[in-house]
Parts: C-alpha cells; structure tokens; sequence
C-alpha cells in the first residue's frame, strides 16, 4: 500500500495547482487524471483574465507559446433585439485605471483547455509532483471517520495525509466521502459549440478581443482562440426549460450578424459538447477530516460571470499550503483545515462570493431571462444614447438639440417600469460600495454644496445616508 503526503484528485488547472504547490514546499505528491493525457476530455477553452498577471505571472509568461493562444484586451458586447436584428455593439478596452493598475493591463488570455491543462500538469511534474493519467479515483478510504487515501479503478489503494478534490462539478471524492450529493439546482448545465476558421480572418474582424451576445434569449459567451471560438450559453437546472439544450446555441446562430462574422472568419462547425458548471449563489463546505475541495467541486466559479479556471488555481494554492502546515503539525483534523475556508474567504476568492446572491438574482432576472430581456434591451438602448453624448450627434431624425429632448423624455417614460427592477436587483449591489467611496462622496457633497460646511461632519453623513439611502453602509 502506497502512502503519500498529498493526493491530488484530478489534473485540471485546479489540481495542477495544487499538486505543483505542495510538490514544490517538498511534500510528497500524487495527482491522478481519468483521461490519457490532461486537457484530452477538455476541447472547450477558457478565458485569463488580467488578475493572472497579478497571482500567476510565471505562467502567463508562457502562455503565447501555446498553439491555440489568443491575446485578450478587450470585450465586446452585441445588444440582439426580437427580431434578431443587431441593435448596439459596444467593447471596452478598460479606463485607465485599468491600463495602469498593473504593467500588462487590460491584457488576458485565451485558450483551448487541450494546451493549458497538460501545460500547467507539465508544471506540477517539474515540481516534483507524481502525475499518473489514465486512472479514475472511485472511493475514498476512511480511517475512523477521515479521509485517508483513495481507491482507484486500478484496484489500488494510496493512502495520504490529506486529500486534496479537484475533480470537477461532479466530484465523485466529495460524494463519496459524504460531504455533499449532487448540486441539483445550483448548477447549469452549459452547450458549447465549437469553431474552426482562418487565423489571419479572426484577427482581421475580431482581433484581441471576447464577444457575448444578449437578447431575448439565453445569453451566450464567444471565446475567441487562435484559429478559432467556440459559442456557449446555459440555464440553471431549476429553470422549467422550454428549449433543448442545442437549441440555446442554435438561437445565437440565427442572428444575421453571428452569420455574417462567421462568414468573415470562415468559420466551421467542428466539436458541440455540453457541461455541468456551479454558478452558485455561495460556495459549499469545502473542507473535512483529511480532505480538502478546490475549483468546481467546491462551487467556486465566480457567482458574476461563471468563470472558474483562476478560482480553482487560487484554491488549490491555498489548499496545499494549508495541507503543508497540517502535515507539519502532525494533525490533519477538520479543526485544523478549516484554515482553509478562513484563507479562501478572506482572499480575492472570497470577496467574489460575498455578493453572490446578488449577482446570481441579477442575472436570473435579466440575460437568463429571455422575456425580460425583451423590455430591457430598450431601457439599455436608450441609457446608451443618453449616456454617450456624441450618440446624438448621430440621431439625424431632428435638431440635435430636439433630438436629446426626445431620448430624455423616451428614457424616462421607460425608467417606471423597471423601477421595482432596480430596487430588488440593482439597489442590494450598493451594500458593497466601500468606505473610502463614501468618504469621497461626503467630501464632494461638502464642497459643491457650501451651507453643509457649518453642519457638523455627523450630520453631513446622516444628510447622504437618507439622500443616498442604498449607499448607506459605506457613509455610516
């Protein structure tokens, strides 16, 4: 019987991770991978965000020399109305805030998993880490109640000082050692479909750029690679669905202008896949006994976008530096790994979580719902002709002064309607505006309104609180 310090279940960014995290502070590491070869069941891709730069620079470093990269500065977004006509393309490059909150940025990745699973593995491997492919983990050993070792297909038996699960949405580790059964509700299940077409085309019309589509439809991402994207939307599993899965992907190649781009980029239909992802109003237990979740198999995908590839890397990071202090202290109880949820929680990683309902009933009440989107793309077409001053100098159907009245008087007859909107979905989000915002919001409203600077600054504030009644936490 075999005996490690750390067995890491599944070879995925998360488990590389973490496999490469323990392996390199000299803790003798396993991590087992179900398919031949990492990334070889994963043909979708993913998406780098800038923050990589900040937590991982040693591997977006290297990531350009991988065949299917794809810089990213920006994203676009395409506004689709009913009748499928394309109403408002818009992209952001970032201000520059965002140019110079780091060297590199705006600037992200993307890439098919098929490259960076067997690329970040390849990491693990050179730490020292044992990778072995080709084997699925059925069970867990338990040893009076914790977590022990694993079982594999193989008949084999590890045992481990601490088990570290990162084997995706399904977890069959989490399972069974009986932390948790199925999501049911609180995953989605997401079709994908992917492309070939010509690199120099996709440069040509997309260049370093993401694209999604919104309409009265269910919202669908495209992530653009080297030679080629792939398209993907979804819905919560506790929706009453009234369309096939194929049929989300089938909606967003209808529209005239996904046509006329796949056109452009002599695109080709090559791979449809489906998966389950957890887009979880919050995270679930993530830690027992012996046994530690990371990434999908915790429910860390970001509550806002679904994205879940950087959430599994920081986890699993963290994880094996907990797994290295509990080896330490000879004690790999429940009580001494619940420093990993104090360390999760009080990471970036956590602070995405903290307004997850929030974000989740947003989007379940907006581009996951595809009635509601009908009325929605209007107030958003004509915030956008309000909000960008030089979008009347387009409107020719008037004086350009008339013209402005006219999208006023539009905009707010539309605003009523979506008032009950925004104070159930829009107004909780206020609770996360930060004291230093607030402190700045009492200093303008100080200065820009002089009869205030004779109120005492406790009286100033409790003016702005009924005043800015949402932001009232950040002006206590």
């Amino acid at each position: 019987m075999e005996k490690y310090d750390v067995v890491v279940v599944g070879a995925g960014p998360g488990g590389s991770t973490a496999a490469r995290t323990a392996a390199s502070r000299g803790l003798k590491t396993v991590f087992f991978e179900r398919g031949r070869k990492p990334g070889e069941k994963n043909s979708s891709g993913c998406g780098l965000g800038q923050r990589w730069w900040r937590d991982f620079p040693e591997i977006m470093e290297k990531l350009p020399a991988l065949p299917s990269y794809r810089k990213v500065e920006m994203v676009v977004i395409n506004i689709v109305d009913e009748n499928n006509r394309l109403r408002m393309r818009s992209g952001t490059t970032g201000s520059d805030l965002c140019a110079n909150r780091w060297p590199n940025g705006m600037e992200g990745a993307s890439l098919y998993r098929s490259d960076l699973d067997p690329f970040m593995a390849g990491l693990a491997t050179q730490a020292g880490a044992e990778l072995r492919a080709s084997t699925l983990v059925t069970d867990v050993i338990k040893e009076n109640g914790r977590v022990a070792g694993v079982r594999t297909d193989k008949g084999d038996n590890v045992m481990a000082n601490v088990v570290i699960a990162a084997d995706g949405a399904m977890s069959t580790t989490a399972r069974k050692a009986g932390m948790r059964n199925r999501w049911g509700t609180g995953c989605t299940l997401v079709p994908q479909l992917d492309f070939s077409c010509s690199e120099s085309k996709l440069d040509d019309v997309i260049g370093n750029a993401e694209w999604v589509w919104f309409g009265p439809f269910y919202g669908a991402y495209q992530v653009n690679f080297r030679d080629g994207f792939h398209i993907g939307a979804g819905q919560w599993l506790r929706k009453d669905w009234d369309t096939r899965p194929v049929d989300m992907i089938k909606r967003v190649m209808e529209i005239p202008a996904f046509q006329a781009m796949a056109r452009a980029v002599d695109a080709k239909p090559r791979e449809y896949q489906a998966h389950l992802l957890p887009w979880m109003e919050k995270p679930a237990r993530s830690y027992m006994d012996g046994m530690m979740l990371v990434g999908d198999a915790a429910g860390f995908p970001c509550p806002l976008e679904g994205e879940g590839i950087w959430h599994a890397c920081i986890s699993g990071r963290i994880a094996a530096e907990v797994a290295e202090t509990a080896i330490s202290k000879g004690d790999t109880s429940e009580r001494v790994l619940s420093e990993y949820d104090r360390r999760w929680r009080a990471s970036p990683l956590g602070l995405e979580h903290k307004f997850g309902r929030e974000f989740v009933d947003l989007w379940d009440s907006s581009i996951f719902n595809p009635e509601l989107m009908k009325r929605q793309i209007q107030l958003l077409l004509e915030l956008s002709m309000i909000n960008n001053p030089f979008s009347v100098l387009f409107d020719w159907g008037d004086a350009h002064m008339e013209c402005l009245n006219q999208h006023l008087l539009h905009f707010l007859d539309i605003v009523p309607e979506f008032s009950e909107y925004g104070r159930q979905y829009l107004l909780p989000l206020a609770a996360g505006i930060s004291p230093e915002v607030g402190d700045r919001i009492i200093a303008s409203m100080r200065k820009r309104v002089p009869l205030l600077k004779y109120l005492p600054e406790s009286a100033t504030r409790r003016l702005a609180a009924r005043l800015l009644k949402p932001l009232a936490p950040a002006l206590r």
